[in-house]
């Protein structure tokens, strides 16, 4: 399995800013999760654009705030892209706040790709109406059907058998077994977190730095999804015990997690969907970044009572489960037709 790091390599002809910003009005990178100066056009660490939130042309958005969630997502059927004009492109472009270069490439991919949310089945109803008026296949899902709420089954191996494979949990108490008949679906992706650690003193109305850190957190990650489980089961491929390959164990990571997918994909006919590198920029508009901060009592050593700490987090885990999930959902429709 061919995984793009071109993401890490420094922009060389970034320029450090010269103003300083406060943290939210820093914007977050989709490629690498790390915080840049609101006024630059690309990421100063990856070189990615960035693109601040804005509101999309002709579609109902979801007030912002609570725990509210979309009620349905609305995705082009990918695999009509050969049918599509540059000039269609441009249209959808325009509609859901996509550049037109950057929907063309996801398109090319072939997978199913989400524009857009909607509040109601009415609205996204509608939605696919228009589209299909312009000659686009598309579908909507409840984001109900996608079942985000219940959390991913964390494995650490695999056993293989003649009938099937048997999950081990990390604890290795669980062991969820699965008939090859069952499997259907290997989602790959990367799990990217970016966490800003900053000490500050404070008297009055001045404020003065004292620290700074910044760690970063990249985890390569397969879901396993059969008919027999409700939830996936994630690899973490760097947390993994590749024992299971026997003679066909090599010394990294990476290699060995090609070959787990070759022999699944052998074994069970499973479909491999690894598009999500190639496309969050464009799903970010549906499932943005989750960014969390807190404040507490700095824990410096010899902190004094005015020290605080401020932890502003980025993760794109939610964003990796809502569209592994959707893969999922998609692909059980197809079985089920």
């Amino acid at each position: 399995m061919d995984i793009d790091e071109s993401w890490l390599i420094p922009d060389p002809s970034a320029e450090p800013p010269l103003k300083k910003f406060a943290p939210e009005e820093m914007l977050t990178c989709d490629g690498c999760l790390r915080a840049n100066p609101p006024n630059r056009g690309q990421c100063m660490y990856c070189g990615s654009p960035l693109q601040p939130g804005a509101v999309t042309p002709d579609v109902e958005a979801e007030p912002v705030g609570g725990e509210a969630r979309p009620g349905h997502y609305v995705v082009v059927r990918a695999r009509a892209a050969a049918t599509i004009t540059n000039d269609l492109v441009e249209r959808l472009a325009a509609r859901f706040g996509f550049k037109p270069e950057e929907l063309q490439a996801a398109l090319a991919i072939g997978a199913p790709l989400p524009v857009t949310s909607a509040p109601s089945e009415e609205s996204a109803s509608r939605i696919v109406a228009e589209l299909a008026d312009d000659g686009v296949e598309t579908i909507s899902v409840s984001d109900i059907d996608l079942k985000t709420s219940l959390a991913p089954f964390n494995i650490r191996s695999l056993e293989f058998s003649d009938s099937g494979i048997t999950a081990i949990s990390k604890n290795g108490r669980d062991r969820p077994v699965a008939q090859w008949s069952d499997l259907h679906l290997i989602v790959t992706g990367r799990l990217l977190t970016h966490r800003v650690e900053v000490d500050e003193r404070r008297s009055g109305s001045a404020i003065k730095p004292l620290d700074r850190r910044e760690i970063s957190e990249d985890k390569s990650v397969m879901d396993l999804y059969a008919v027999s489980s409700e939830v996936p089961w994630r690899i973490v491929v760097s947390d993994f015990d590749f024992s299971c390959l026997g003679e066909h164990k090599s010394l990294t990571a990476f290699d060995n997690a090609a070959t787990l997918i070759g022999m699944l994909a052998e074994r069970s006919n499973s479909e491999l969907n690894d598009s999500y590198g190639r496309v969050k920029s464009l799903i970010a508009h549906v499932w943005s970044l989750e960014n969390t901060s807190s404040e507490s009592r700095s824990r410096r050593p010899r902190a004094s009572r005015k020290d605080f700490a401020t932890v502003n987090i980025s993760s794109n885990e939610a964003q990796f489960n809502n569209y592994s999930r959707l893969m999922w959902c998609l692909k059980l429709q197809e079985l089920n037709s």
